[in-house]
């Protein structure tokens, strides 16, 4: 693989035309990675890589701008291209999306250290509830996120670490083994870190821009002219040189030789006997936070967990479910106790990696767990999960060839309102727990008995969405947008509504609780099928092209058989992709930047168009404008409301309006009610607009209606006022509507 990649390194070297080499690079990389590169007392660059790209410029005459920055810095200057090459740098899946590497020059080890005073964390699973160090940029957030470890703390530098490990802010950190050695060693007087255990390995390369296979030739045509005489000394020099014996130390090593070869008996026995003590000490100190059973946390150790997560603050809201078994004791009377113990550990293996927004998962007694979830959680999030582990306890468990069902009795807490620790909670959602087994069992209580109520309505909207799907209860309303230079209608967003017994219910009450559960793929595939359709079905009936909009959930957006759904929607209906428009959020953006794009990229490539619906109100940022391919901004309707009138609101407008145009992009505002508001969005130049002004939402057939009532009151005006003979394009004069 490697001659294969240094052929093609070469085949570009070669390729380049006479004289077309640069005569200088600009070299960036990380400035506090000690001995590699650091900023000494003078603040000069220092290092392994100072001296290596000295003699790098020395083989090849091409002049090196070496610059040491922070992590994350030195990658967005490459990728800016303020920078030509970056060092020090493991490959990833992401960052093969956007880098081209060097073949690997270093091998370094990334550890998880520990603070002294917490116990009990041996691998990465048990760093599940704990918020993890980690230098802003570097490949361990991603390797953690892949590991499903997301409460991490970002560091613009291992030196910003080391001194939020000195206020106690942080108490675990994911660093690389060298820096690591020289920090934690500076630190030892303000902190006791000790590695807990090696997380994974990788290597150093170089990396450039993806696709600049030139500048990759030349960086390693120039390393290979360095001799390994002159690397050896780089080595000793920075890396440290082995201790050389005199010929005396060498015949007092000869003593002590034949000393040792007395004693080895003596000395084996010794470590054997140390190996063991050292095992049944960390077995000890293992049960004394685990369960000696699952392999779980104990009481002890999540409420540790509790109150370290409360003292963090990140969580807007920490909830406790106490999960206890129904009838276990009938179970042990009639099948003994090593069922009893294979009931508990299947119920844990069931458990465990089945629920979202785990925080952890305990064994606090016989038949009794713990689940703690935390998050951005809602009432009904909170419910959905206790559902899913009703649903998921009562399925058939066979104990020594025996069917067994059980039921469980929850009890459920939430912090910051039933209390401000991890005793207090845990003793309340045992209160709570308490009333539902009173009730009979198999179902949940909520500590406050306002949210119990809440949430059972909660479950009745689970059972009358799954009923929708199946009886055809939802539909479809139009919503017509319009071009505000011309008044061409020039497409319709598709809204969805519940129609309940005659009621129209909005997505906003029903849409969050089917996230939760799992429902919105149904429903969502049902909506785009629908949309389709009915836009397929206009086309036929004479309507010109025009582009139907169905928004997009957020966990419609995270599920990779989007695609599929997409391309069998437009397939089955016939449609032209580019009449297509899938809204999404901002949200969509804030995480997994990499797969974001690439997947982006895949929707575009069927030939839909996007647009990000409600712009402004999430984490607008420029950054993603500039490199998603999406093609539409929707103005929330909020923005519109104090317009005209408001100075600020009509600032933030018209820079939205003037940013977008810079972008090459298409502005919509959402929610234009009134001629003010429609005057003002056509002066500053905004492209589209919708609202009760141009239209109402209205079922298909009211907006085929609507559109052929408008198309004869503007044929008529056209043939009065108009004798050109022209080719006609529909025209809608914004009209207040009681549609």
């Amino acid at each position: 693989m490697l001659k294969r990649s240094w052929a093609v390194f070469m085949l570009a070297l070669t390729t380049l035309p006479v004289g077309a080499a640069p005569t200088s690079i600009r070299v960036v990389s990380d400035n506090n990675y000690p001995p590699y590169l650091f900023i000494d007392a003078d603040n000069n660059p220092r290092g392994y890589l100072v001296d290596e790209w000295a003699l790098w410029e020395k083989k090849t005459g091409v002049k090196v701008d070496l610059i040491a920055t922070d992590w994350s810095t030195a990658q967005k200057m490459l990728l800016a291209g303020d920078a030509d090459v970056i060092d020090m740098m493991f490959e990833t899946p992401a960052r093969k999306l956007q880098y081209d590497f060097t073949a690997p020059y270093a091998r370094v080890r990334v550890n998880i250290y520990v603070d002294a005073s917490i116990s009990g964390i041996d691998d990465v699973q048990s760093l599940k509830g704990f918020a993890v160090g980690v230098e802003r940029g570097d490949a361990c957030v991603e390797r953690l996120a892949r590991d499903g470890i997301t409460n991490v703390q970002l560091f613009n530098g291992y030196t910003d670490m080391i001194a939020a490990v000195g206020h106690k802010d942080v108490r675990i950190l994911c660093m690389d083994e060298l820096p690591a050695n020289y920090y934690l060693y500076k630190a030892r007087g303000k902190a006791s870190f000790s590695k807990s255990f090696e997380y994974y390995a990788g290597e150093f390369r170089r990396g450039v821009r993806k696709g600049d296979l030139a500048t990759i030739a030349l960086v390693e045509k120039g390393m290979k002219e360095i001799t390994p005489q002159e690397r050896e000394a780089l080595r000793r020099r920075w890396m440290g040189q082995p201790v050389s014996f005199t010929p005396y130390a060498q015949v007092l090593g000869y003593a002590l030789l034949v000393v040792g070869v007395i004693g080895v008996l003596l000395a084996i026995w010794v470590v054997t006997l140390r190996r063991a003590v050292s095992r049944r000490t960390k077995d000890l100190g293992f049960l004394s936070f685990h369960d000696a059973l699952t392999g779980l946390p104990n009481r002890a150790l999540l409420i540790d967990r509790l109150d370290h997560a409360i003292r963090l603050g990140q969580a807007e809201t920490i909830a406790v479910l106490l999960i206890d078994l129904d009838h276990f004791s009938r179970i042990i009377e009639s099948l003994g106790h090593a069922c009893g113990d294979q009931l508990v550990k299947q119920v844990a293996n069931r458990l465990t990696g089945s629920i979202e927004h785990i925080h952890t998962f305990a064994r606090t007694s016989v038949d009794v767990f713990a689940l703690v979830i935390q998050g951005d959680l809602t009432p009904a999030m909170i419910a959905a999960t206790a559902e899913k582990v009703l649903r998921l306890v009562s399925q058939e468990i066979v104990l020594d060839g025996n069917r067994v069902f059980i039921s469980a009795s929850i009890g459920i807490s939430a912090y910051p309102g039933d209390g401000n620790d991890g005793a207090l909670l845990l003793k309340h959602a045992g209160a709570a727990r308490s009333l539902a087994r009173r009730e009979g069992g198999g179902r949940f209580k909520f500590y406050r008995a306002a949210l119990t109520a809440n949430a059972q309505e909660l479950i009745h909207m689970g059972a009358g969405l799954r009923r929708a799907l199946q009886e055809d209860e939802f539909l479809l309303l139009y919503q017509p947008q319009i071009e505000i230079s011309t008044g061409a209608v020039v497409g319709v967003e598709a809204l969805l509504r519940w129609n309940l017994a005659g009621r129209l219910i909005g997505p906003d009450q029903f849409i969050p609780y089917a996230e939760e559960t799992g429902l919105i793929e149904g429903i969502g595939d049902w909506v785009l099928q629908t949309a389709c359709h009915q836009l397929a079905k206009w086309l036929r009936l004479g309507l010109p092209p025009m582009r139907v909009a169905v928004n997009l959930s957020p966990k419609q957006f995270a599920n990779s058989a989007l695609l599929d759904h997409v391309a069998d929607a437009l397939g089955a209906a016939g449609l032209p992709p580019e009449l297509l428009e899938l809204e999404i959020t901002e949200g969509c953006f804030l995480q997994r930047e990499a797969s974001v794009l690439a997947f982006l990229d895949k929707l575009r490539e069927t030939g839909v168009s996007l647009a990000i619906d409600d712009f402004g109100t999430g984490y607008s940022s420029l950054a993603y404008l500039r490199r998603f391919p999406v093609q539409i901004l929707k103005i929330d309707k909020t923005f519109l409301t104090e317009i005209p009138g408001d100075r600020q609101a009509e600032a933030l407008v018209s820079a939205i309006v003037v940013m977008a145009r810079g972008l090459s992009l298409k502005v919509l505002a959402e929610g234009v009610e009134n001629h003010a508001q429609w005057s003002f969005l056509k002066d500053i130049g905004c492209d589209l607009a919708q609202g009760w002004l141009l239209g109402a939402p209205m079922s298909a057939e009211a907006f085929m209606d609507w559109y052929k009532e408008r198309s004869g009151r503007a044929e008529a005006k056209r043939a009065k006022t108009n004798s050109r003979n022209q080719k006609w394009r529909y025209v809608v004069t914004p009209v207040e509507t009681n549609t």
